[in-house]
């Protein structure tokens, strides 16, 4: 890959149903501030899908997606992924990061694959985990790097990496022992 990771375009795509942003708080400036205390410095674009109308004001490089059913929610997050991934510079031709702010993702969906897939294809993969999460429940993606809900609302640190490989590792052993 050229270029640092941190200075290339960042995409997030939040869906509001399942994690509301705070009244008096912006999704740009929750993501900005744990990202820039992460070092990135890269131009930020943000997706939102929800129920209600759009809640924020106009902004560039904010798009509203107005929609009241989950599934549907989900499938459109994963049609932007790739689109996303069209649209991005091919990593080793600059960087590119993906942050998804989602959850109640189902087991053996193309949701966590595709996100698996864009990670291990050289991009950037980012992912918000709910507070209180089970491995055992429905599975996170392998990504770079994963944030508590609660910690990513605090500006805090993300998930360490020895506790996310062991969330992934007991996701996959559950996947094991179920299929």
């Amino acid at each position: 890959m050229t270029g640092d990771v941190k200075e290339g375009k960042i995409s997030v795509l939040w869906d509001l149903t399942d994690f509301p942003v705070p009244e008096g708080r912006s999704i740009r400036a929750i993501v900005g501030s744990v990202l820039a205390r992460k070092g990135y410095t890269g131009e930020i674009s943000i997706k939102a899908y929800g129920e209600t109308t759009n809640p924020y004001p106009p902004e560039d490089g904010f798009t509203f997606v107005h929609n009241s059913d989950k599934y549907w929610r989900l499938n459109r997050i994963l049609v932007d992924i790739c689109l996303w991934s069209l649209d991005s510079p091919a990593p080793y031709e600059g960087p590119a990061t993906l942050m998804v702010v989602a959850k109640n993702i189902e087991e053996r969906s193309e949701f966590v694959a595709v996100i698996q897939n864009l990670k291990a294809s050289g991009y950037n993969t980012i992912f918000v985990v709910p507070d209180g999460y089970s491995p055992y429940g429905v599975p996170i993606p392998k990504v770079n790097l994963a944030w508590y809900w609660k910690s990513l609302l605090e500006g805090g640190e993300p998930i360490p990496d020895l506790e996310l490989q062991g969330i992934l590792l007991r996701v996959k052993q559950h996947e094991t022992n179920v299929f």
